[in-house]
């Protein structure tokens, strides 16, 4: 009796050291990345969290700049790769002094970032090291030809921050720098003052901001271009009249 007892005992540690082995196994994401632990992870203990070994090789790369948002758990920002649109960390102190379409030169590495929400979740993300413009984008040049400054007006009870204005600001001089509209072509030549208007609305059951881009001339005010930012993808669109359609501006 006593021998078939010790063999049950035997038996039982047996089992748990196997299924302990089992809940270390480490989770190969790529031949460049793992990630150890990540099945014991949970939001709700003070656990350690799984150590990651990412490759320490630094790329370089050539981006055109799009924006910069600092808002979130991590700095982001915007380029695009030819026609990839690209998200990058970049953690840098101070003021961000690209403009939208500006060509930039990267160096950028492969690392972790913890995303909050419910429950923390571990991602692997490009990480901005060093940028530099190589090139000056449309907005530069425009700036550059000093062109007169464009007014705006919107509701005195907005809840506009100083940080979005000036972001829609930029985007009037990106589409006033890009665009093929005919009225505003004419208006450019003619040297016309522009403003514009800022409110929000609805399309199609989306959220956007609505632009309306007019030139003053002789004291009136006429609008040129309705123009429309998707609050939720920052896509930016120019409204057609005569199909009811948006059509983006890229």
């Amino acid at each position: 009796m006593r021998k078939l007892y010790l063999y049950f005992i035997f038996v039982i540690c047996f089992a748990a050291c196997k299924s302990d082995k089992k809940g270390i196994q480490s989770i190969t994401t790529g031949s460049s990345f793992k990630i150890v632990g990540l099945d014991t992870l949970s939001s709700n203990t003070e656990k350690t969290k799984p150590s990651v070994s990412v490759s320490k090789k630094i790329f370089t790369d050539t981006i055109t700049f799009i924006e910069y948002d600092d808002n979130g758990d991590y700095p982001l920002l915007f380029a695009k790769k030819g026609n990839q649109r690209k998200t990058f960390i970049y953690q840098k102190e101070g003021k961000i002094n690209f403009l939208r379409d500006d060509e930039l030169r990267i160096q950028w590495k492969a690392d972790s970032t913890w995303i909050s929400g419910e429950g923390e979740k571990l991602e692997l993300r490009e990480w901005i090291v060093k940028a530099s413009k190589i090139k000056d984008g449309s907005v530069s040049r425009y700036r550059k030809q000093n062109r007169k400054p464009i007014k705006y007006w919107h509701a005195t009870d907005d809840s506009y921050t100083d940080t979005f204005k000036d972001y829609l600001y930029t985007l009037i001089e990106y589409y006033l720098a890009n665009t093929k509209n005919k009225l505003v072509l004419a208006n450019q030549k003619a040297d016309a003052n522009f403003s514009y208007s800022i409110e929000d609305g609805q399309k199609e059951g989306r959220s956007y901001t609505i632009i309306g881009l007019s030139s003053i001339a002789e004291g009136q005010s006429n609008i040129n271009a309705w123009l429309y930012l998707d609050n939720e993808t920052r896509k930016f669109y120019e409204y057609d009249l005569a199909q009811d359609k948006l059509f983006e501006f890229k």
